[in-house]
């Protein structure tokens, strides 16, 4: 069955690979990323198991960077191209969002040479490493809080914590310790980027310099923002609208989809992380089946500009079973067979595809809760077909040439003009497909010729079978 999955994977791959190649763009990013809470995630090294109590859910459990370097080849299987990480700098809280020490690694979390090796490792499999970047506050027990510092602008209140220090990010000291903090790290580890954590308060004037100077040690370096809506930024009004209308069916993601079609900004899509319930819970809580659902939304998640990410345990699916961040350690040996294939179809086509990673975004049509947009280069397009309904749903495209056709690459079917003009796409309930634009093959002889033979052999047989059995039964007769 595995090898099965291989050759499927490796044919779209394969099929895909001839597109035209992917054209330089002024782009946010084109990654698969992969939200590692770095506690919570695999204990790779005990020796740096300080107070650990895997039974208080507010303590260490023992999570480190280098049990994220034993799994890489898991996180590859699952198509994963980027991973990011929690915060990993100097702290004592198990999830690093209040940090003591901007420059240096907890040592319950690893070393320099821990991170050092998992970004070697990663780069090897061709992933990228992007880490966590805190700007709105610090720990109470930050010496620059305890000290009274000017470098602290009053209290900020948020998800890891009430009245805590607000960093001041209009002093121009806090602006050049975290410009240089920020290349420490891209010059030590060899980083790929980072993931900031910044309000409206947060100076945008100074984001823009950081942005700039991140960008002339490395031109490629990934700069996500969360806390403020500008492309490239992790977007959290997407994740709230997607989780209501996808939790169950019966909604449509029409409206949604309007919104990003009108923006045509890159964005960076999420549905679960260490800040919200899990999708896999709010879909049980609908009663529907979590990987139906998750099928649908990492379809839509993967075709919209920009990147999704995936938090991690989603490939299990896993659900805490209460209305509150889970925190748990990831329950990664315990992926579902048929969402991990679906994430490594997903992979493939989106990863070889120029039209998705770079193309316009416009709607096609909607039939119920059945909705097909298309994402168009000048070299390619493809068609995303999602049919939230309770029931099968047809959609009728009318501006697609005679000479065309779609070939089906999440799910195997071919569609060719109808007598009407049109193409018909047509969806079984809750699912979802992605078609790409080609010449119209025809029939396939070298696939049905075979079939053919083979049939017409088996009536052959069926028919000197028969005849047999009646000279037997003459003859039995006859005696």
């Amino acid at each position: 069955m595995g090898s099965y999955k291989k050759i499927i994977s490796l044919a779209i791959l394969v099929f895909l690979l001839f597109s035209p190649p992917i054209l330089a763009a002024d782009e946010c990013t084109n990654e698969q990323f992969y939200y590692i809470l770095v506690d919570r995630f695999v204990n790779g090294n005990n020796e740096n198991d300080d107070e650990i109590d895997i039974n208080d859910p507010q303590a260490f459990h023992g999570g480190d960077i280098s049990g994220i370097t034993d799994k890489l080849d898991k996180l590859d299987e699952l198509g994963m191209s980027a991973i990011n990480l929690s915060p990993i700098m100097k702290t004592n809280t198990y999830h690093g969002f209040l940090l003591e020490d901007h420059q240096t690694i907890d040592e319950r979390f690893g070393t320099v040479a821990d991170l050092q090796n998992l970004v070697k490792e990663a780069h090897d499999k061709n992933m990228k490493v992007v880490l966590d970047f805190v700007l709105t506050h610090v720990s109470p027990e930050h010496p620059w809080s305890t000290e009274n510092s000017d470098w602290i602008e009053g209290e900020v209140s948020n998800h890891w914590g009430t009245n805590l220090p607000k960093l001041d990010t209009d002093n121009p000291e806090v602006q050049k310790y975290i410009i240089e903090t920020a290349i420490h790290w891209m010059n030590i580890a060899d980083i790929d980027g980072f993931h900031f954590y910044v309000d409206e308060a947060t100076s945008s004037t100074f984001l823009e310099q950081l942005e700039s100077r991140i960008l002339q040690e490395n031109k490629d370096a990934i700069i996500m923002m969360d806390g403020i809506s500008t492309s490239c930024s992790i977007n959290h009004d997407f994740q709230q609208k997607t989780v209501d209308t996808l939790k169950q069916a019966g909604e449509s993601i029409y409206p949604i989809l309007e919104e990003i079609a009108s923006e045509q900004n890159d964005y960076i899509y999420f549905l679960d992380s260490p800040t919200t319930n899990r999708f896999a819970f709010e879909a049980n809580r609908e009663g529907y089946h979590p990987v139906t659902r998750w099928k649908l939304a990492t379809t839509f998640m993967y075709t919209l500009p920009g990147s999704p990410m995936i938090y991690q345990g989603t490939e299990v699916p896993m659900d805490n079973g209460e209305p509150e961040p889970d925190h748990r350690v990831a329950e990664i040996n315990k992926g579902d067979e048929e969402l991990t294939e679906h994430l490594d179809k997903l992979r493939n086509i989106v990863s070889i595809s120029d039209a998705i990673q770079h193309g316009k975004l416009e709607i096609v049509g909607q039939e119920g809760e059945m909705v097909v947009y298309k994402r168009s280069s000048e070299e390619e397009t493809m068609y995303i077909a999602i049919n939230n309904s309770v029931e099968t749903k047809m959609l009728s495209i009318d501006n697609i040439p005679e000479d065309k056709q779609l070939r089906g690459l999440l799910e195997d079917d071919i569609i060719r003009q109808q007598k009407d003009g049109t193409h018909k796409i047509i969806l079984d309930r809750e699912s979802s497909n992605i078609f790409i634009l080609e010449n119209n093959t025809g029939i396939n002889w070298l696939f049905f010729l075979p079939m053919a033979f083979v049939l017409i052999g088996f009536v052959w047989f069926i028919v000197k079978l028969e005849r047999h059995n009646k000279r037997a039964q003459q003859q039995q007769n006859q005696r």
